[in-house]
């Protein structure tokens, strides 16, 4: 094994120390690399490197290359006298080798450590525990640099290779990382004079990780030096109403904290925690629906859900936009949950069971309103179509276009109509279709002038009144069918209305997204025992009654 001057040294000044050294700025640094039993490690000559760096920031340093557990000890129990000596101190401590821990304690395991177990291990590495307790004798002034090794080899019993469980004292910042990189990390990140622990942290090399205080205040050499261009350190009786605040964790702590301190040290950081705080609950929110890993088409049934229990989400193509937002959160505070619009497992289910109850409910309600209005149609086709006179019949398709019976009454009235033009004249033949080929008020007119008792004097005095009747106002149709070519614009979404108009007995004819007249008039069929506006055009509340059923 190859012993570095370092560690000779640092013998001699453990052999010749006879009191504590007392200082403002301490530092340890532990690092085993050259095992004389265990596998070797990086880090050859790194305590001489860090005690360089640490001694040109002003720290008195405590460092020993590949240490026994004697010599470790003796290192280890000088600095503590040194931190006991003076209560002001910044401390850095640098630790790394193989780790090796109990239920209770991890070690570093020194550079003659053998096969240890539960049971020996004391005396062959240092405690990691005491040295977290000394760094948090210097709350915000105080770094440990961890640097374990991935395996120790093969341990005892009650003895596990690795770091254990170490808690971090309040106000003491931990690093962990590779041994080069934490040298990085020390040279550019803690040691800058205008350096704060939350931009260490940013600026922290790969595989380097931060954690325990890492305020955006003040750093481990805040106040250094007069001209240091950093904070200044914190008043002490403000750091500890700091800690208390931080502790607590409420808003209402650190609202404290900011009135007694509104100008204060970490004024910044209580704003962000509150911040923070306030956005947490959306975030959990967000969180909760993303968890949920809602598909294209299941969001598509939470807009049909919602729309059918009357929140209206302008839409059900599977975005949640802004109008979805407000539907889902007026739902959400009718049902007393809370109003975020976003989802969770249990609104999830709650809505979708509403909605399905909901559209079964519509579905029977649907069904009496058909079957009253196919019963109505029975009735007045009994009434007038049945009887068969053309009278009869075109009161029976003046009610009912699209009824029962409809086909039933054109046939007959064709039949009628065949019948009377055969019984006409050839001259009132050959004066009717003149008539209907000009179809203008004066061409009937004349007709009638001249074949006043032709079989053709009804229809020539009903276009009459037709022709005098003021054109007749489609907007609503032209604006129905502008929203049918937006909602079901192509030929497979017209197939599916087909498919489900043809289940529900309405009579579409052949499926074939083509909507002819058949399909219309199912339509019609449909929206009217629905309660929808007869257009006879797929609208955005006539999808969705027919996908919700």
């Amino acid at each position: 094994m190859i012993r570095s001057a370092i560690g000779i040294l640092a013998i001699a000044v453990t052999a010749s120390a006879a009191r504590p050294v007392a200082a403002e700025d301490l530092a340890l640094v532990l690092v085993n690399s050259d095992y004389a039993t265990l596998d070797d490690l990086s880090g050859d000559r790194y305590a001489a490197r860090f005690e360089s760096e640490l001694e040109g920031a002003g720290f008195t340093t405590f460092a020993l290359q590949d240490g026994t557990a004697a010599e470790t000890s003796a290192m280890v129990r000088d600095f503590a006298a040194a931190v006991a000596a003076d209560r002001d101190n910044r401390i850095v401590i640098i630790l790394s080798g193989h780790l090796a821990h109990t239920g209770a304690e991890t070690y570093l395991l020194a550079e003659d450590a053998g096969n240890p177990d539960g049971f020996t291990v004391a005396t062959m590495g240092q405690a990691l525990s005491p040295l977290f307790a000394l760094a948090g004798t210097a709350q915000g002034r105080a770094a440990v640099l961890l640097a374990p090794s991935g395996d120790a080899g093969d341990t005892g019993i009650a003895l596990s290779p690795g770091g254990g469980e170490i808690a971090v004292p309040q106000g003491v910042a931990r690093v962990t990382g590779e041994v080069r990189a934490l040298f990085s990390a020390l040279r550019d990140g803690l040691l800058p004079a205008d350096a704060t622990y939350a931009s260490a942290a940013a600026r922290a090399p790969r595989g380097v990780t931060y954690d325990g205080f890492l305020s955006s205040a003040i750093g481990l050499r805040t106040g250094a030096s007069p001209a240091a261009p950093g904070p200044s350190r914190p008043d002490p009786g403000e750091f500890a109403y700091w800690n208390a605040a931080q502790d607590i964790g409420s808003e209402a702590a650190l609202r404290a904290y900011l009135d007694r301190y509104p100008d204060g040290t970490f004024a910044a950081d209580a704003r962000a925690r509150i911040a923070a705080l306030k956005d947490a609950p959306l975030k959990r929110a967000q969180d909760a629906e993303d968890d949920l890993a809602l598909t294209r088409e299941a969001r598509r049934e939470v807009q049909r859900y919602l729309t059918i229990l009357g929140f209206n989400t302008r839409g059900t193509d599977g975005i949640f936009g802004p109008a979805t937002r407000k539907a889902l959160t007026d739902w959400q505070s009718a049902r007393r949950f809370g109003a975020d619009g976003y989802l969770d497992a249990q609104q999830l289910a709650t809505l979708r069971s509403e909605g399905a109850a909901r559209a079964a409910e519509l579905e029977r309600e649907a069904e009496a309103r058909r079957a009253a209005e196919e019963q109505k149609d029975r009735d007045y086709w009994a009434r007038t179509g049945s009887t068969g006179d053309k009278a009869g019949l075109q009161a029976y398709l003046d009610r009912y276009p699209d009824g029962l019976f409809a086909d039933t009454a054109k046939e007959r009235l064709a039949r009628i109509a065949q019948a009377e033009q055969d019984r006409a004249t050839a001259e009132a033949r050959a004066a009717w279709l003149r008539a209907t080929e000009a179809d203008t008020e004066e061409a009937y007119i004349a007709f009638l002038r001249a074949h006043p008792d032709s079989p053709f004097e009804d229809a020539a005095r009903q276009r009459i009144t037709e022709l005098r009747e003021p054109p007749r106002d489609d907007s609503a149709e032209r604006a129905a069918e502008a929203e049918e070519a937006r909602v079901v614009g192509n030929q497979v979404t017209r197939l599916l209305v087909e498919r489900r108009l043809l289940q529900l007995g309405m009579e579409p004819g052949t499926p074939d997204g083509a909507f002819d007249a058949e399909t219309r008039r199912a339509i019609r069929r449909f929206q009217s025992s629905r309660g929808i506006e007869v257009t006879g055009y797929v609208t955005q509340a006539t999808l969705v009654r027919l996908l919700a059923g």
